[in-house]
């Protein structure tokens, strides 16, 4: 069986995220994720709490909720291995935008705000790739909400 570093170093080379990477620098940033395990329908955050760490999953499922109250949940996606969420909390200090529910029993590796910024300082190199690979899949979620406004603006203009 693999240490838990050698598991996230795993992880962490089969990632888009981490693709551009040297081993060198995975190696640093694998022993900066701590392992998270979490039962299914469990909350792993709730929408409007604070966020400090981004999530990669690494095994389950983990469901992305808005609730407007506790009998009402619409599920946003549903985001399986290989996957990461919370990632704005690695940009920002605001208040989480959906919560964060098991949908499996799901096993996840956390890496810290604050981790995170000290490794991209000190590593600019692969600190800049890292961003450069954050900003787009921000990007690409933010196309997709775009295209699913637009589609329900034009489902409107029929009712």
């Amino acid at each position: 069986m693999k240490s838990q570093n050698g598991l996230v170093l795993g992880v962490l080379s089969e990632m888009e995220l981490f693709s551009e990477i040297d081993y060198n620098f995975l190696v640093i940033l694998s022993n900066l994720f701590e392992e998270r395990v979490y039962n299914q329908a469990e909350i792993i955050f709730k929408e409007d709490s604070i966020g400090t760490s981004m999530m990669m999953i690494t095994s389950g499922e983990v469901r992305i909720s808005q609730i407007s109250d506790p009998q009402t949940e619409e599920a946003l996606i549903i985001l399986k291995k290989g996957d990461v969420f919370g990632e704005m909390a690695l940009l920002e200090d605001m208040p989480r935008s959906a919560t964060a529910i098991a949908n499996t029993n799901v096993i996840i590796f956390e890496i810290q705000r604050e981790r995170f910024l000290n490794f991209i300082e000190n590593n600019k190199e692969a600190g800049v790739k890292i961003l450069m690979k954050l900003a787009k899949i921000l990007s690409s979620r933010l196309r997709e909400t775009d295209a699913k406004v637009k589609a329900f603006v034009s489902l409107t203009k029929w009712i």
